[in-house]
């Protein structure tokens, strides 16, 4: 794939961006893998956070924005994570091969939410969540983060409104 017109990163081979009616979308695939599971070979649950963080940034890559262009392009901006939550519908065991979905569902003035979907390859949800961050400025006091407002031209990367 190639780079888009600012990110200094490649997206990973395994992640393609899709336009939605919502907007830009990313999907990536991921293979449960025994270290992700609990004592009876079932997904811990903490694998999914770390999957959705992993669509999180790969989606902002799909649309140029990488941490290189955050930091040095944008002045220093960071996304922390202010909440996050899932739901999970079905169990999944060690070999499993599933689809991660992630795409902006709410564009507000400094912060925003990620909706996250699991599902099998056939499109079967397996688990569902959201995370919201707030989008910060490090040109606060040294080691301090300050609420920044998201410029519109971000959310237009993503094909986004502001709520």
């Amino acid at each position: 794939m190639p780079p888009s017109e600012t990110a200094s990163v490649l997206l990973p081979d395994d992640t393609r961006p899709v336009s939605t009616p919502e907007g830009l979308a990313v999907r990536h695939a991921v293979t449960l893998e025994w270290g992700d599971c609990d004592p009876a070979g079932i997904i811990y649950y903490p694998t999914y956070f770390k999957w959705w963080d992993q669509g999180t940034w790969r989606l902002f890559w799909a649309a140029g924005i990488d941490r290189r262009v955050m930091r040095e392009d944008m002045g220093g901006i960071e996304m922390p994570i202010l909440n996050a939550v899932g739901t999970f519908e079905s169990t999944v065991t060690p070999g499993a091969r599933l689809v991660v979905e992630s795409r902006v569902e709410r564009w507000g003035n400094s912060s925003f939410r990620v909706a996250h979907r699991a599902m099998t390859q056939d499109g079967k949800t397996v688990a569902h969540g959201s995370e919201t961050r707030c989008w910060t400025s490090t040109q606060a006091a040294p080691g301090q983060l300050k609420a920044t407002r998201i410029p519109d031209t971000v959310i237009a990367r993503f094909g986004g409104t502001r709520a």
